[in-house]
């Protein structure tokens, strides 16, 4: 009798041929193959290019000592997208005149001691923030092939959780298709295209590197605090087409100054968010939502050093990050 095998080999369907994967799954659109190029089991994918070398690399390309802010304030109000997303809501829970009594009384203090303190109910995926790689699935599977009973359960990811995630030290490209496409801001529902990423990049006489972070700026961003419900409910982004054509350049992260990175209403309306699917879970490069790029693209500042420390939320999707520049 043939031994049953356990769920975690479903990644030995994957036959693996010149580092790609061919996946056991077909759907209404070519999502591209796998890249579990890291080894059975690994849960922080294209994060395996940043290397001692290649931080140090990045690190020596400091040279202003100068940072620029590519983060949004975590605040009530950020734009959110019902019912997927809850709203960030934060309340004190403690007042520094109550729990200066509190301490005056229980501890006979006399100094006047008081704190504020406060709770905090949010998503993860608040302002900006960065998607772990256990956060989108095809067909109840996670990245690396995991099942979805075995990566995840009640109280989080078990696998690719946000806590896995390495910090991000990296050589980052500001791709401006905004300034190529000549507009303050690209339309809704307009989905970039290999060809304006390769122009853009052209303009700007930049390349990507392998092990980039890639941040592209549509513009969209300036109704981020302005107009947040306009902002969450349809904006551009890259397609599908797109996604692959930043893969194919190894980069270990793709960000944006939108709500979910790739174009929303979807270039198909019966295929919704496969750049998370292709990005995420086939190739394990990660996505960066709501990145705020106002200033370094004003200042044309298209190459920097990128740091990102996600926090380390055990079992999280995600996690709201400072993202800076380093000139």
């Amino acid at each position: 009798m043939a031994t049953k095998k356990k769920p975690v080999a479903k990644t030995a369907r994957h036959t693996t041929t010149k580092g790609k994967a061919k996946s056991t799954f077909a759907g209404p659109v070519d999502l591209g193959p796998d890249h579990w190029v890291w080894g059975e089991g690994d849960e922080i994918g294209a994060g395996n290019l940043m290397t001692p070398d290649s931080i140090l690399a990045a690190l020596e390309k400091v040279k202003k000592g100068e940072v620029v802010d590519l983060s949004h304030d975590v605040a009530m109000g950020n734009p959110a997208i019902p019912p997927i997303q809850l709203p960030y809501v934060m309340t004190l829970s403690s007042t520094a005149a109550n729990s200066e009594r509190m301490i005056r009384e229980g501890f006979g203090a006399e100094n006047g001691i008081g704190f504020y303190l406060e709770r905090i109910e949010m998503t993860t995926h608040v302002s900006t923030h960065i998607d772990a790689l256990g956060h989108a699935t095809i067909h109840a599977e996670l990245y690396g092939g995991i099942p979805a009973p075995i990566g995840a359960d009640d109280f989080g990811l078990r696998h690719a959780g946000i806590e896995k995630a390495p910090p991000f030290i990296a050589r980052g490209v500001i791709i401006d298709v905004a300034g190529y496409r000549k507009v303050e801001h690209l339309q809704p529902g307009y989905a970039i295209t290999p060809d304006d990423l390769a122009g853009a990049l052209k303009r700007q006489k930049v390349r990507i590197e392998k092990g980039a972070i890639v941040i592209i700026h549509t513009g969209w961003g300036s109704k981020f605090w302005s107009e947040p419900v306009a902002y969450a409910h349809a904006y551009p982004g890259i397609g599908l087409a797109a996604s692959k054509w930043l893969a194919d350049h190894e980069v270990v992260a793709v960000g944006a100054d939108n709500m979910a990175l790739e174009v929303f209403p979807c270039e198909d309306p019966k295929v919704i968010f496969p750049v998370h699917q292709h990005l995420i879970t086939r190739q394990g490069i990660y996505i960066i939502e709501n990145v705020k790029t106002d200033e370094i693209v004003e200042r044309k500042l298209w190459e920097s050093t990128i740091v990102i420390l996600p926090t380390k939320f055990r079992g999280a999707t995600g996690s709201p990050v400072r993202i800076i520049a380093l000139l």
